[in-house]
């Protein structure tokens, strides 16, 4: 289950805010999971270009209806495939009609019999899930699609969203899940001092434990949040995160569930409302958020005039630092 719930526009960043402030980007990525579109928007038998690692991408079904994601430029003189076609599951450039499969390899050049083995496209690791297409950018998966936490997939009952275009890179606004008084001064979420915090090697993790509310929440690559929450005996559910855009920018996308059981207690009408409100809530908290972001003049760890309280925050900038990069496939 999948809609757009608002739309973005792409420009260049404003000069304040994008990447760590007074930082040239260098051309790297973090190795993640992105989601690139909603998956309801990926019709069997069309090529869709999406912009993606500061390059662009086609994304497409392939024979068996699995999405497969590509570097969308042809090696030949550097078309855009999204302009081309699929023909008997294979990619053929509008240009020239080359054509290239699902692995990459070019299966077609019209008029010619040897194809050279160089003479190919690139294939990024690609998913479907929680109403999402999703990339990785690297060979191989550093780590599984995200989880919602303490319930499995089968149990729930949810709804994918489109948030936009954002000038922001997206593991700064992720770093809010760290900045505990950030929490309190901007949302007005009582008691946010954590009860733990784990930095995996790709996953950090952070627990909240109170008399009323509890929390327990995990960052997948440093820009995908999924939390389970429950206030006053309510559970609730959400994702949220970014695909990795272009230096200084981000697309964004959230996720909102709820139990299937309650969700078949109350109908589908009133379990849908209830997920817009869900929904609802997560535009609130964007809405509180951006205006702050988008002048941002962020400042990375040694930079940053951390205090005593921002042990975490100053422990996620580092964190960050390290995680591991890559340029992508075509550069």
């Amino acid at each position: 289950m999948s809609s757009v719930h608002n739309e973005g526009s792409y420009a260049p960043p404003p000069p304040r805010t994008g990447g760590i402030y007074g930082r040239e980007h260098d051309g790297t990525y973090l190795k993640n999971w992105n989601p690139l579109m909603l998956a309801e928007d990926l019709p069997e038998g069309k090529i869709i270009g999406r912009d993606f690692l500061g390059t662009r991408v086609i994304v497409y079904r392939g024979p068996d209806g699995r999405p497969v994601v590509q570097s969308a430029y042809c090696p030949h003189v550097g078309a855009d495939l999204a302009e081309g076609c699929l023909v008997e599951g294979a990619v053929r450039c509008a240009y020239h009609h080359w054509r290239f499969g699902p692995d990459g390899d070019c299966v077609e050049i019209p008029g010619e019999t040897h194809i050279p083995r160089a003479v190919r496209i690139y294939p990024y690791p690609a998913a479907e899930r929680w109403g999402l297409i999703w990339a990785f950018n690297g060979e191989t998966p550093l780590f599984d699609l995200p989880e919602f936490p303490d319930i499995a997939e089968e149990d729930l009952y949810y709804r994918a969203f489109y948030h936009g275009k954002r000038p922001v890179e997206g593991w700064i606004s992720s770093s809010n899940l760290v900045d505990f008084q950030h929490l309190q001064t901007v949302h007005n979420i009582p008691d946010p001092m954590p009860t733990s915090v784990d930095f995996g090697d790709h996953i950090i993790s952070v627990r909240r434990e109170t008399d009323t509310r509890s929390a327990n929440t995990n960052l997948y690559g440093g820009t995908w949040l999924a939390a389970h929450t429950q206030l006053d005996g309510t559970d609730r559910y959400f994702m949220a995160g970014s695909s990795q855009l272009a230096p200084g920018w981000s697309e964004s996308f959230f996720v909102v569930a709820m139990p299937r059981s309650r969700a078949d207690a109350l109908g589908e009408a009133a379990a849908s409302a209830e997920l817009e409100a869900q929904a609802n809530y997560m535009d609130k908290l964007y809405g509180e958020d951006e205006p702050i972001l988008f002048s941002i003049r962020f400042r990375g760890y040694g930079k940053s005039a951390l205090i005593r309280s921002d042990k975490y925050f100053g422990q996620f900038l580092q964190y960050m630092e390290r995680y591991p990069r890559s340029a992508p496939f075509d550069v």
